[in-house]
């Protein structure tokens, strides 16, 4: 999969995809089973301005170019599913931006996640149990 870049105006899977990219992957990770471009297309029916066939077409064809989505033949029509669910992407996305930013703005970071949590009493007892799992998982793997 390609590096992801990571904008962080935006909201949800636009904050690393294009906007209709973003919203193409939101409805063939909410299908249960792998779509053609007019599935794709008939559930984008009510959206304003209307999508073109083709433009959910190349849309469809680059997530596949950028790894996002499986491409895979099924007679004359191509079905697309996702090459990873939303949780795992969200997951692999946090992950690489706290990755960079642990590494060029580590003391930056933890003082602001610090001040984050000082805030809020239910998220550093979610923070400090989260951290015991962790340590309890280190401690029995090694």
């Amino acid at each position: 999969m390609r590096a992801k870049v990571f904008r962080p105006g935006k909201r949800g899977s636009a904050a690393t995809l294009g906007p209709l990219e973003a919203e193409i992957m939101e409805t063939i990770w909410a299908a249960p089973q792998p779509l053609t471009v007019g599935d794709v297309s008939l559930r984008f029916n009510n959206r304003k301005p209307v999508l073109a066939y083709s433009t959910i077409k190349a849309v469809l064809s680059n997530l596949a170019r950028k790894g996002h989505v499986r491409k895979q033949s099924a007679g004359k029509a191509n079905t697309f599913l996702a090459a990873q669910s939303k949780v795992d992407f969200e997951r692999d996305v946090v992950g690489g931006v706290l990755s960079s930013l642990m590494r060029d703005y580590r003391n930056p970071l933890l003082s602001h996640l610090a001040d984050e949590f000082a805030s809020d009493p239910k998220v550093i007892a979610q923070f400090e149990r989260l951290l015991a799992e962790r340590k309890k998982r280190r401690s029995t793997n090694a």
